[in-house]
């Protein structure tokens, strides 16, 4: 379990937030939480729109020889939070992100080393606000946790049924966390931080500070379970 991402899902797997209200969650990061944006490097590029182009790129499953597509994203670089609308409005499918970083006591989450050490530096972030045309699973496994006894669907897998208790690895032992309305989704929030690093968790993930949770509600106007997943 390398990089490490909370989640906020939207309780209602079928919620749609407007455009606007994208912008204005992640302005809010910045303006109230003292998210402090960093763009202009390789993997922290600023704020980002991506949505699918239609397009599909092919390649080789280096594990069994099976050719596979991969659908290609447009991506698009903004200056202002208040450009988001114009280029999400009326999507089903898109990506919106800001990178940036936490300091000191604004931190979102507290975060610990695999050796349990406070991770005492800057949390480097990437926040994500995700847009999908049907409800995905948001539930996620590890290999690294152990054995997926519990056959959790693969995280942005298609939700068949409206599945409401998500399934999470603890990062920290390696059993299954059961989180009630944290299934499956249209939209979710996603924090990306670094490697190795993780929160101490016991039977839940509502780990996030309750300020920006209450202000993720707040601004979407809808409630949010705390979830996680891995890459």
């Amino acid at each position: 379990m390398e990089q490490y991402i909370h989640t906020l899902i939207s309780v209602d797997p079928e919620f749609v937030p407007e455009s606007a209200q994208v912008a204005s969650f992640l302005s809010e990061l910045v303006s109230q939480f003292r998210f402090s944006p960093i763009s202009g490097q390789r993997f922290l590029t600023g704020l980002v729109v991506a949505k699918p182009s239609g397009k599909l790129r092919w390649g080789t499953n280096p594990m069994t020889g099976e050719k596979i597509s991969i659908p290609e994203w447009d991506r698009s670089n903004l200056e202002r939070f208040e450009d988001v609308p114009a280029f999400i409005e009326g999507c089903t499918h898109y990506s919106v992100g800001q990178s940036g970083q936490w300091a000191g006591k604004d931190r979102p989450v507290l975060l610990f080393k695999t050796d349990g050490a406070p991770y005492d530096e800057n949390y480097v972030c990437t926040v994500r606000c995700e847009l999908r045309p049907e409800a995905v699973s948001t539930s996620a496994w590890d290999v690294e946790a152990g054995p997926d006894t519990r056959n959790v669907p693969t995280f942005g897998s298609a939700c068949k049924d409206a599945v409401r208790v998500g399934i999470f690895p603890n990062p920290w032992t390696g059993g299954a966390i059961e989180i009630e309305d944290a299934g499956c989704a249209r939209f979710w929030i996603e924090f990306e931080f670094g490697k190795f690093i993780y929160p101490k968790v016991t039977d839940s993930f509502e780990v996030m500070s309750p300020a920006i949770v209450l202000g993720a509600e707040r601004c979407f106007r809808a409630k949010f379970a705390q979830g996680c997943r891995f890459w």
